[in-house]
């Protein structure tokens, strides 16, 4: 499947607003939201989550896909926020601290899941339907079977995938993400993206997805 497509089907169901880091409008700027998380002022909780949830919901949902419940994991990402924020250095790099939280959370999501199927602790792996208003049966159905593609990827290729083709972020940026090199970011997408492409051109609904625009 190519990228276009993919980002199309990822993105089906759910659009995270727009988080403002650099604090332009009302607000502070990130540096000084960290410094107050830091300080343990009690405004923090809230100015953090306000600007942020939006964002982080949509790593989550992008990340995971059906079957999660993205809303107690969105609080895990801010528990573990307030309680690593001592470790934030560069007070302006709120954001990605943030995502950095959110793929961890992410990536023990996707570890339980896999002891799950195996402990046989869930059902056969069917994934439930994307709850989505806007989305036709058709559409559903697609984002269901993209994501039992992206099951079969490892979790680092399918973090790579989401991060790069569903999040929009450069190679540079989802390398610094995934602490890993660019060159070792590169092989990495690269299996992700020829593996998602040879499943989706075996898959009746998903080839259909890579021949045209599906708006």
């Amino acid at each position: 499947m190519s990228p276009p497509a993919s980002v199309r089907l990822l993105r089906t169901g759910y659009r995270a607003p727009i988080a403002r880091p650099d604090g332009t409008g009302d607000g502070p700027t990130d540096a000084e939201l960290a410094t107050l998380a830091r300080a343990k002022d009690p405004r923090a909780a809230t100015l953090v989550w306000d600007r942020y949830a939006g964002l982080v919901r949509g790593v989550l949902h992008r990340t995971l896909g059906p079957g999660h419940d993205v809303e107690d994991l969105l609080q895990d990402v801010f528990i573990g926020f307030f309680r690593n924020v001592g470790a934030l250095r560069d007070a302006s790099s709120l954001r990605p601290f943030l995502i950095g939280i959110a793929l961890r959370t992410a990536r023990t999501a996707l570890r339980k899941k896999r002891v799950r199927r195996w402990l046989r602790l869930s059902n056969d792996g069917a994934l439930p339907e994307v709850a989505s208003a806007h989305a036709d049966a058709r559409t559903r159905e697609a984002v269901r079977r993209l994501y039992a593609v992206l099951d079969e990827l490892d979790d680092r290729e399918r973090l790579a995938f989401v991060l790069r083709h569903a999040e929009g972020h450069e190679l540079t940026e989802t390398a610094e993400l995934l602490g890993v090199s660019l060159a070792t970011v590169k092989r990495v997408l690269a299996r992700a993206e020829a593996h998602v492409a040879t499943r989706a051109r075996e898959d009746d609904l998903l080839s259909d997805w890579t021949e045209g625009p599906h708006e």
